[in-house]
This record gives C-alpha cells, sequence and structure tokens, in this order.
C-alpha cells in the first residue's frame, strides 16, 4: 500500500501563477491523426533516477555539457545541494517549492499519470501536483505569450509515438540537479512511446543556443503501476517558522560547514539507533543508525534485498537538538533529537531535492 508523500521544505512562498492567455487559446482547424495509448499511472525506473545521462546527437555521452559564456555565467551562480551546499542554503529552485520545469520534473521519484482526451494529452505528476497539458488538436504554438514554468508544449502522433514539441519556458528551473541552466529560447522535443505494454520511455532533445553550443539529448524510462493512483503532496510554506528556526540553532546567512561547527557536538546521540526509513517511493523499510564519537554516521537499510547504505560525515547537534550531516557524495542529513534523547526523526534529502524519510529509538 502506499502511503501519501508530505514534503516540508525550507521555502519561500510560492506564487501561483496563472496564464488566461493559455485558457483561452483556440485550437487549430487541423486536427491530429490515430494516436497511440500511454494512458495509466507510470513510475521512473532509470537507473539513473535522480539524475540526467546527457549525449550529444551522436548518442555519445557528454560529461562535461558544451556551454555558452551566458550558460557558464548562469551556472556558476547556481548552488546545488552537495559539498558546502545543503537545503538550508542552496538554490535550487526546487526546494523553493517552484514548479520544477521539464526535464527537471522527470528527476524526481514519483508517478506521473497519463491522461488522453480528444485533442489534449495530459501529464498529472504526483510530485507538486503539477499538470502538464499537451495540445494534439493541431494548434500552434501560442504567439508572444509570456514564458511559463512549464512551457507551451503541442504535440502529434507519429504511429504509437507522441511527438511533442515544446517552447515558452522560462529561464528560472535548471535541467537538473547539478544545477546546468536554458534560458527563454529553449526548444524542446520529445518523443513518448510504449514501447511494451508495461514499458514507456521518453527521449528527449534540447537546443538552446544561447545557454549550449550543440543539442543535448538524454532519455527517461518509465514502468506501468496497475492500481496506482496520484496521492496527495504537500509542499508546505513554512518560511516564517524557519526563519526563527534558523536564529534559534545559528545557522541563518553562513554556510552549513560553519554553522555545524558552532552549533554543538555529536556526543549526545552517539550509539546504535533502530526504527523505520520511509522511502521517497512510498515502501516504509527497517533502518537502523549507528553514531559515533568521531562525528559521523551509518544509516542502513536492515533488509538485505535492498542495498541501501548512506554515510555521514561532519555529524553535529545543536543545544536545540537539531542534527546535521553530509555524506561525501552530498546527500543531506536534517534531524531533530527529542527532547528527552531517546528519539531521531528527520529528513534524509538527495541532490534532487527529494528524500527518505526517517525515525529512530535508542534500543
Amino acid at each position: 500500500m502506499r502511503v501519501p508523500a508530505i514534503i516540508l521544505i525550507l521555502c519561500a512562498p510560492l506564487l501561483a501563477i496563472s496564464s488566461p492567455l493559455f485558457a483561452q487559446t483556440k485550437a487549430g482547424s487541423t486536427k491530429s491523426g490515430s494516436s497511440g495509448d500511454l494512458t495509466g499511472v507510470w513510475y521512473p525506473s532509470s537507473v539513473n533516477t535522480f539524475t540526467l545521462i546527457w549525449t550529444d546527437a551522436q548518442g555519445q555521452r557528454i560529461n562535461s555539457l558544451p556551454l555558452t559564456p551566458w550558460g557558464e555565467e548562469k551556472f556558476s551562480a547556481n548552488h546545488p545541494i552537495g559539498g558546502e551546499y545543503t537545503a538550508l542554503n542552496s538554490n535550487d529552485p526546487n526546494i523553493g517549492c517552484l514548479p520544477p520545469g521539464v526535464p527537471n520534473v522527470y528527476i524526481h521519484a514519483y508517478p506521473v499519470e497519463f491522461l488522453q482526451v480528444p485533442g489534449r494529452t495530459i501529464m498529472f505528476f504526483e510530485y507538486g501536483h503539477f499538470v502538464r497539458q499537451i495540445f494534439t488538436d493541431g494548434r500552434e504554438h501560442v504567439k508572444d505569450a509570456n514564458p511559463t514554468w512549464m512551457g507551451d508544449s503541442i504535440g502529434k502522433w507519429e504511429g504509437d509515438t507522441l511527438v511533442v514539441d515544446s517552447t515558452g519556458f522560462n529561464d528560472k528551473t535548471w535541467l537538473d540537479v547539478a544545477g546546468h541552466p536554458h534560458s527563454e529560447a529553449m526548444h524542446m522535443v520529445e518523443r513518448m512511446r510504449r514501447v511494451d505494454h508495461d514499458t514507456l520511455t521518453i527521449d528527449i532533445t534540447i537546443d538552446d543556443p544561447q545557454a549550449y553550443s550543440t543539442p543535448l539529448k538524454t532519455q527517461r524510462k518509465y514502468i506501468l503501476k496497475p492500481g496506482w493512483n496520484i496521492m496527495e503532496y504537500i509542499c508546505e510554506d513554512n518560511q516564517v517558522a524557519f526563519n526563527t528556526f534558523e536564529k534559534q540553532v545559528g545557522t541563518q546567512g553562513t554556510k552549513a560547514t560553519e554553522a555545524a561547527a558552532e552549533s554543538g557536538s555529536s556526543q549526545s546521540i552517539v550509539g546504535d539507533w533502530k526504527g523505520t526509513i520511509h522511502l521517497a517511493d512510498a515502501r516504509s523499510l527497517p533502518a537502523a543508525a549507528s553514531f559515533s564519537a568521531a562525528s559521523t554516521a551509518i544509516i542502513a537499510v536492515s533488509d538485505a534485498s535492498v542495498p541501501m547504505k548512506y554515510e555521514f560525515q561532519k555529524l553535529t547537534v545543536s543545544t536545540g537538538g537539531t542534527i546535521t550531516g553530509i555524506t561525501a557524495d552530498g546527500i543531506d542529513f536534517l534531524g531533530k533529537l527529542s527532547q528527552d534523547g531517546k528519539q531521531i526523526t528527520g529528513d534524509i534529502i538527495l541532490p534532487s531535492g527529494t528524500g527518505h524519510k526517517i525515525s529512530m529509538t535508542r534500543p
């Protein structure tokens, strides 16, 4: 049984922006031809669920994206989670409860439902409950429209493949968790195809000459989840309360590593703990943790069939019971020690901005 996803993000207020222009756009007179069937709830199954593997037009992997000078400037100003940046001081738009844009919306471990009605294919994402409309009624792109987070998408069927052409993006989202930018000139083409009954692939091509010197390609893969529904997801605006919290633990306006060094020691949680980890994909599994006097910790899933282990460094506990730590590859732990010192609750925050919740007690 799946449980609702409730995410508390350290965020600025979410601005709801409507676009009457889109709602009032009249469909074109040309109708699309026969269509395939993408309907159903689909769950990401890419090996690299939380990242994108980029290739060039020939399919050769690109390890360093070909940024233009404009792209380099934007990229250097972005601070993804990892190293000295955590959810407290990263400027990743996802942390602020803002729409992720496309293709960033594909790198979160939440399902998406495809709905097909005459003239439209609708993608309903569990992550943020974002809705993306792909118009298949023959209309053209909206002319001179204000840029939006998810862009303007039109599609046509080529056999069983839905070819989606998207423009009209703003430049406020990142392509991926690494902080790669894009401009308002980004043009994206996706080829969505059900390769068999239970498998969906989305081949993505991005052309953004303002940010990149050559086009970029990547792919996402999904598996069908019969019987699943899109469940509740909450990105809570708790900025006012968190400002007070930051002041109490002394982290406001400082790097995470500096704040941790000033806030206390790890002695109060040294030892072994047991409890439950609630994974981003809605599974709940038994977990164990070991906190050492050397300011390190290991949190692992107890189920041998799920090899998952996190080794946290620079672990600290503030006088107020706030626990922070980070792995070598930029995964953060943000927890809270109960007043009686017998329970730890918190979040393991992945570089994508999604993560796992954990609750542990001393044996």
